[in-house]
């Protein structure tokens, strides 16, 4: 069971595309459309040309925000499916009240696409849905990667206090939060990582200065805002669904996980910690784990190191492809 660091890793993204401001205004225009599962309605988007990628988005998200997540893959020659997970804008929360649920409702999303199996991704809260589909259905899977995901216990939401929560999930708090963005830029930036890391005052403000002088690295950001604030109550259910289904595991089954899975976490992610990462990574038999240095709970778009984590994914990707 390999472990790795991001400080190992040499080179930037090479001849991989990067994912660019543009990109993204892009991906937040793309509409999306509705397909009939075994388990009810499930509203996706498609973009891209290539082996399938299959997006499990955190929460709140959305299909957007799983568009978004999956943006690298796309450039570099992917099929994108980004669904919006059960209670997520316009697939009801009639299915996917567990753990194992939300692995089987990414299975019947394939089967109503009439697509054999894909490179599974889950993000954050989307990390459940990702392991169980690997889990319960393991032939669906071509491998499996785990972006600062979910497979203990969850209780951040318990941690949430009230000024948080009115600045990042009320209608008021979300139109300050956007004219803060537009005007104070650095300000909405060390707010946002001071509550998703554990980043000590010197690493917080040099992570700051990066990503607002990076322009693709601040749109990142503020794509992630929009597809966890906008249309907000049309993600609360699901928001609501996850909050449960991360408080009711101990820990996820993973034992029966045959496919090719690379787990990696920011050391400072202070939404899931990274003990997550490190019982997975135990759990899953041949599991390789890479730690992003002083990378927060987004680390893996915008933290120092990310270019060259997001190269050795995709070249990961590609090998253990070939290999099946």
């Amino acid at each position: 069971m390999t472990v790795l660091t991001s400080r190992d890793l040499k080179g930037s993204l090479g001849d991989h595309q990067i994912v660019t401001a543009e990109d993204l205004r892009v991906c937040l225009a793309h509409p999306s459309q509705t397909i009939e599962t075994a388990y009810g309605p499930v509203e996706y988007a498609l973009r891209g040309e290539g082996p399938v990628v299959l997006i499990a988005h955190g929460g709140p998200g959305g299909y957007d925000q799983a568009l978004v997540l999956g943006e690298l893959f796309r450039k570099n020659g992917f099929k994108v499916i980004a669904p919006s997970r059960p209670g997520y804008l316009g697939t009801p929360l009639q299915f996917g009240k567990t753990a194992e649920e939300q692995g089987d409702f990414m299975a019947a999303l394939l089967d109503a696409l009439d697509i054999p199996d894909a490179v599974m991704v889950g993000a954050s809260g989307g990390g459940p849905a990702g392991y169980q589909l690997a889990q319960r259905h393991p032939e669906r899977v071509k491998a499996l990667l785990v972006i600062d995901g979910i497979s203990m216990n969850y209780t951040k939401a318990d941690d949430v206090n009230k000024v948080e929560e009115w600045m990042y999930l009320s209608r008021p708090g979300q139109w300050l939060m956007g004219y803060f963005f537009k005007h104070f830029p650095a300000a909405v930036v060390k707010s946002f990582l001071q509550t998703e890391s554990t980043l000590e005052k010197h690493d917080l403000g040099k992570r700051v200065k990066e990503i607002v002088g990076d322009a693709d690295k601040f749109a990142l950001v503020d794509a992630m805002f929009k597809t966890m604030s906008d249309r907000f109550e049309e993600r609360k259910p699901g928001a609501e669904n996850d909050i449960a289904l991360g408080s009711a595991i101990d820990k996820l089954p993973l034992d029966k996980i045959a496919a090719a899975t690379l787990i990696i976490h920011g050391d400072a992610d202070n939404d899931v910690p990274p003990r997550d990462a490190v019982y997975a990574h135990e759990a899953i038999a041949e599991a390789q784990l890479l730690w992003i240095d002083k990378a927060s709970h987004i680390g893996f778009w915008v933290a120092g190191d990310a270019y060259k984590v997001q190269k050795y994914t995709l070249d990961w990707l590609r090998v253990s492809r070939s290999n099946v």
